[in-house]
């Protein structure tokens, strides 16, 4: 008996077949958090969540009996993945026009996907199924966001005056592999994925122009710690090839930088024994980059994250997001610790409070009272080479223009984070400090925002305010 048509199955059934294609393989958690993005992060003990899995699990069920999805016990492990048999990559292919013809046009960004010719997926294989995890935790977060948005009252998602309705496209490794390249096959890099962020633009004072158009394109790394020495090198030498490409066709300008996503530390009781895990791991891409793409180390950022940490440090690439500081960098200036230091007015006003990159909105400064100090804010969120980069350009041109006026005040930087704890190359490692970097160093600031009231640190160890140098008595 042949399988009945796609026009026989229910929305909510293509809507699976449709997830599982993509995602190519998926325990019913995910699917689960997919359909029903609410759910999330919830488990067996969560009522709704129990209940949405035994609804899930009939209809996963249905899909098997018509010979539309299998299931897989992974060995030596309880997981259990679905995925499409050919039957069902073809009723799926046909709902979603997907034709041979496809295969190497379409973008692989969201659903508009390209044609393969069916296989099992590497249900036994560790790193396939880590990328499984971390496609549909974003997959899962773009449809949260999407579903929030319908509600004219959520305002969860709305930074730097926009109400975002999704984070980032993201395509798999079939699909970023690059096309049309002339680079031998032993010599292209081959990225684990793709995302891509249509971002908000701002004119010079701040203002919104528009809320789309301007593309940053990310190459994603799903590292479990199986490349070391030589084969990392390898890695970033095949990158190096398609970065010299990229420039080439004139496409660099939209390719942002690499982001390595980490298991998540196995410590998780000891949390600076978590972070040096994961910034050991950052550091040894970071050289390797620095070795095997020197010349690229100015315009292609290395960031590192975990699979905890993955949604936050994708939103913090927003240009809405880095616009949205000075909202709660303004909040902060509410508590006594700072409000001698930094007197306001109108708090929405911020033509009357900060000067300094207001188009970009991650670089704000401000005179303290007594004007001995000038602080300029940076938001950095996390491991991320070029913000800390930037951030100490900066700060070394602004303590020039003071020293050759002949100005009196002192130049204060100050990391803001509202979300990730940021670590700099520098204070991970101090062999990697250069000369010109000792005074950023010596001042630096960090201050935490993360539970609204400011923490403020000085290597890396919170400090009290009264012990810092910038703060007004």
């Amino acid at each position: 008996m042949a399988p009945p048509t796609y026009k026989k199955l229910s929305k909510k059934q293509l809507e699976i077949l449709r997830f599982v294609l993509k995602v190519r393989m998926a325990k019913i958690h995910q699917i689960l958090g997919y359909l029903r993005p609410e759910l999330r992060g919830k488990s067996r003990q969560d009522k709704d969540f129990e209940s949405g899995r035994k609804v899930l699990s009939k209809t996963l069920k249905l899909l098997q009996d018509t010979g539309y999805i299998k299931q897989h016990r992974v060995s030596d492990s309880t997981e259990v993945y679905y995925y499409l048999t050919q039957n069902g990559q073809n009723e799926i292919y046909s709902f979603m026009g997907i034709t041979e013809l496809d295969r190497n046009k379409r973008s692989g960004f969201d659903f508009d996907l390209g044609f393969f010719p069916w296989r099992v997926p590497p249900l036994e294989n560790a790193h396939s199924r880590f990328q499984t995890e971390i496609q549909c935790k974003i997959l899962s977060l773009n449809r949260k966001i999407e579903e929030d948005a319908k509600d004219v009252e959520n305002e969860q998602w709305s930074f730097g005056g926009v109400k975002l309705t999704n984070v980032c496209s993201l395509r798999d490794n079939l699909h970023a592999s690059p096309r049309n390249s002339k680079i031998k096959d032993i010599m292209q890099y081959k990225p684990d994925g793709e995302i891509c962020l249509n971002l908000s633009r701002y004119d010079d004072q701040g203002k919104l122009i528009d809320t789309q158009g301007e593309l940053a394109y990310y190459f994603m790394e799903y590292d479990r710690k199986t490349e070391y020495g030589e084969r990392l090198l390898a890695k970033f030498k095949r990158l190096n090839v398609r970065l010299k490409e990229l420039r080439n066709n004139d496409e660099l300008r939209y390719y942002k930088g690499i982001i390595v996503v980490l298991e998540d530390p196995r410590y998780d009781n000891n949390q600076k024994t978590n972070d040096l895990q994961v910034n050991l791991r950052y550091l040894n891409f970071l050289k390797a980059f620095k070795t095997m793409c020197g010349e690229f180390t100015n315009e292609f950022n290395i960031i590192a994250t975990t699979v905890s940490n993955l949604e936050n440090t994708i939103l913090s690439l927003r240009s809405e997001y880095n616009k949205d500081l000075k909202y709660p960098l303004i909040d902060s200036f509410h508590f006594k610790e700072l409000h001698n230091t930094f007197h306001y007015s109108d708090p929405y006003n911020d033509g009357l409070l900060f000067d300094y990159f207001k188009s970009k909105g991650d670089v704000l400064g401000r005179f303290t009272s007594d004007r001995k100090y000038y602080c300029v804010f940076f938001n950095i969120e996390g491991l991320n080479t070029l913000k800390w980069e930037r951030c100490i350009e900066i700060f070394n041109n602004l303590h020039k223009v003071a020293l050759d006026k002949n100005e009196t005040y002192i130049v204060i930087p100050i990391v803001v984070f509202r979300k990730l704890f940021p670590y700099p190359s520098g204070l991970i490692d101090p062999s990697l400090k250069i000369r010109e970097e000792n005074l950023f160093y010596e001042r630096l600031f960090m201050m935490d925002l993360r539970i609204g009231r400011p923490v403020l640190y000085k290597d890396l160890e919170p400090i009290d305010f009264k012990d810092s140098l910038f703060i007004v008595k």
